[in-house]
């Protein structure tokens, strides 16, 4: 502010420049990277004799898979800025005032939340499950076969005896978002420059304003990782060598279920909340008393960003040159007689 009596001169010279951020990061339940070129291999199984249910499991093996990223919350963001900048120049008789205001203001109230995104599964990973043979003679139940009289013994192999495959390579983690993120920024600017001149006296108020409201708002939440490339899950072979047939339950042998580069779900439940407020009231008041002049010059240039963007519950890319195979199967039956039977 600046006051000048009679025959005087009044300068009130104002130069602003202010900088508020007030933004907002949060970073929560990433899941780690699997990496790369890892290996996980089942060893080799060979068995003879009467074997029981659930014996054999050289499969479920895991390399390079990514893990899994859980968020449980919410982020809550509510600042508040406000400035509002003065500039007063008051001369009195036959004198001049001049009131220069420049004002270069941002306002960063922006929010950015990252949560409950899978880690990316890896490149080049291999698992395999081992290979496997198997040699029975029926020892159980006996048990007369069709009609042709011939008596076998089951139970030489049970049920679920043999698993080598549910192997996974370079597949990316899962991503579980429960929340949100509620963003509720205020900002208030309310400059004001006022010149006043009295009698056969000039009033000058300039004013010029360079403002930025930055209030968006970003979530990107339950996102599945990457699956990766050229990551291999392949089930080992399996033999068997039996000297009855039928000596084989169901479900023996389970080679397949192999699952490589399969990109990560994405789950997320919760909303966004934005409410961006920003009143900007730019005033400039030149006044001349009698036989005077008064000039009032404002310039504005004013951005308000209020946008938001939400990007939830997406899975993963699968990847490229992926491969997942079962393991070879070889049966070998020394009773032909009872393929008549079961014809």
């Amino acid at each position: 502010m600046a006051r000048a009596g009679s025959h005087a001169t009044a300068d009130a010279y104002q130069t602003s420049i202010v900088y508020f951020d007030q933004s907002a990061t949060q970073i929560a339940g990433i899941g780690g990277d699997g990496g790369n070129w890892n290996t996980a291999l089942g060893g080799s199984v060979s068995a003879f004799g009467s074997v029981g249910p659930g014996a054999i499991a050289t499969g479920d093996n895991s390399a390079g898979n990514g893990g899994d990223g859980y968020f449980f919350g919410a982020m809550v963001h509510a600042p508040v800025a406000v400035y509002a900048p003065i500039n007063i120049a008051v001369a009195g008789y036959n004198s001049s005032a001049h009131a220069d205001q420049t004002n270069d203001v941002v306002f960063d109230q922006s929010a950015f939340q990252m949560a409950g995104v899978g880690g990316n599964g890896g490149n080049g990973n291999s698992a395999i499950g081992g290979d496997v043979s198997v040699s029975g003679t029926g020892h159980g139940p006996h048990q007369t076969i069709g009609g042709s009289g011939l008596a076998s013994d089951r139970g030489g192999i049970g049920s679920d005896v043999i698993a080598s495959g549910d192997n996974h390579a370079g597949n990316g983690g899962d991503g579980y978002c429960y929340g949100g993120i509620v963003h509720a920024s205020f900002a208030l600017y309310y400059p004001i420059n006022i010149a006043v001149a009295g009698y056969n006296s000039s009033a000058n108020a300039d004013q010029a304003n360079n403002v930025v409201f930055d209030q968006s708002a970003f979530q990107m939440a339950g996102v599945g990782g990457d699956g990766g490339n050229d990551n291999a899950a392949i089930g080992g072979t399996a033999d068997i060598f039996s000297s009855i047939f039928d000596l084989i339950g169901s479900d023996v042998i389970a080679t397949g279920n192999n699952g490589a580069g399969n990109g990560g779900n994405g789950h997320f439940s919760g909303s966004m909340v934005d409410i961006d407020v920003a009143i900007y009231v730019p005033i400039n008041i030149a006044v001349a008393g009698y036989n005077s002049t008064a000039e009032a010059h404002q310039s504005n240039n004013v951005l308000f960003d209020q946008s938001a963007i939400q990007i939830a519950g997406i899975g993963g890319d699968g990847g490229h040159g992926n491969t997942a195979l079962g393991g070879d199967f070889a049966m070998h039956l020394l009773s032909d007689l009872h393929l008549l039977d079961h014809a």
